[in-house]
Parts: C-alpha cells; structure tokens; sequence
C-alpha cells in the first residue's frame, strides 16, 4: 500500500503499545528468559531492540546485551541502556558463534526476509545457543504473499514458521500460543483508532478490502517460540 508505515512508526500506536510495542508487554520475555536460564554474563542479543525495553531486562538479568534496531531513532534511545548498532537482521554485524543468545521479538513476519533474519541469527550463535522468538502467525487463510509495511506482512502459519526454524539449524523447543495478548492489544487499538478495519490495515500494510482477497480473510494468533542451534 503506496505511503504506509510501520505501526511502530506511527505515534498512535507507540501510545497505544507502550514501550516495548507489541502484545503483552515484558510478560512473555520474562517468561522466556526464566526457561532459557542464561548463565550470568552470557552474550546476548536483541534483534529489533526497539527503545529497549527488553535490554533494560537483560541488563537487570546480569546478562552481557547488545542491541540492533533499523530505526536511528530507536537505536539513539537503547543505546543509553547497551551497546547499540543500526542495521537489518539479515546483516548481523557479529562474527560467527560469537553470542550465547538472541531476542527477535515482532521481528519475523515484518522484517520482508524471516528465513533471512533466522539464517543470520544462527551464523552469530554457538551450537547450542538460544533464540527466543515472539510473533504473529496465521492461524486462518492465506498469506499475503507480498512485503509490506505492516507487521503481519510476512506472518506464516504454525507449520511454515516451524519449517523455517528447522531450514535455518534451528531445534524448535518449544511453541506457545498466546493469542490473547494479540486480541487485547487490538481491543485496545479497535477502541483508538475508531474501526477494527483501521488496526487490519495498519497490521497488514493494505487495504483492509484486500487482505486475505484470494481466500478467507487472514486470522492471526501470536506466539512465543524458543529454539536452540543445533550443532553440526
């Protein structure tokens, strides 16, 4: 759609979503860094750091963070918190095996490239390292199919995001769904924005009229994965 930003460029979203601009807030990082038990120290990275929310937990975690965020002004605001560089997560500026960890949280289905981000996030990993992914997924219809500036552009069904994890070296460990943050986030947005049509076109990047036009209007659900690579 000619002329659309994504969401967490727009202010009424940023008000809306908070700081850490996606469903539920830290809730789901904490539950996710409590299960991966990162041993003091450890190299971690948040992919799409945002203002940096969850690097203020990895701080507080006593873990070694960095951040990376393709926004300069997202990455001027984190980089008072860890050391902080612009960029994609397709082009990791880290050399190989080097981290102990990585976030990617609402980074997949908006960035135009998940298969590229995973494949990157696995080249900076040591086996066994840890990916702690949060994200749309389809749970209804049919992709979109093309990029967009939404952050449901790229999302994929349960059974594509696993075959990606997978084509990337990637052991998925676990997959929950957490669909209930996303309703309430757009509950919340629905009652801002004035129409349920105004959130599928600021989440999709188009037309609400064309979302889903080749099959049944996309459903999405959102999900909190963990997955280690795995080694050679």
């Amino acid at each position: 759609m000619p002329g659309c930003v994504a969401p967490y460029e727009r202010e009424d979203f940023r008000e809306v979503a908070g700081g850490t601009l996606r469903p539920g807030g830290l809730a789901l990082t904490k539950r996710a860094l409590a299960a991966c038990r990162f041993s003091p120290g450890a190299r971690v990275l948040d992919v799409g750091c945002g203002p940096g929310a969850s690097l203020t937990l990895l701080a507080e975690a006593k873990l070694t963070a960095y951040g990376l965020d393709a926004s300069f002004l997202f990455t001027h605001q984190a980089g008072r918190i860890a050391p902080v560089v612009q960029g994609l997560g397709q082009h990791l500026p880290f050399r190989e095996k080097s981290l102990d960890g990585a976030l990617c949280e609402c980074v997949l289905s908006a960035s135009g490239d998940g298969p590229g981000c995973l494949a990157e996030i696995a080249r900076v990993l040591r086996p066994g390292g840890l990916l702690v992914a949060t994200d749309l997924y389809l749970r209804q219809g049919n992709p979109l199919g093309e990029a967009g500036a939404g952050c449901a552009a790229g999302a994929v069904t349960r059974e594509a995001l696993a075959v990606m994890f997978g084509a990337a070296g990637f052991a998925l460990r676990l997959f929950e769904d957490h669909t209930k943050l996303l309703t309430e986030l757009a509950c919340r947005l629905t009652f801002a924005l004035g129409s349920a049509a105004s959130v599928v076109s600021m989440l999709t990047g188009r037309d609400p009229a064309c979302a889903g036009a080749s099959g049944p209007r996309p459903r999405f659900g959102y999900c909190l994965c963990i997955a280690a690579k795995e080694s050679l």
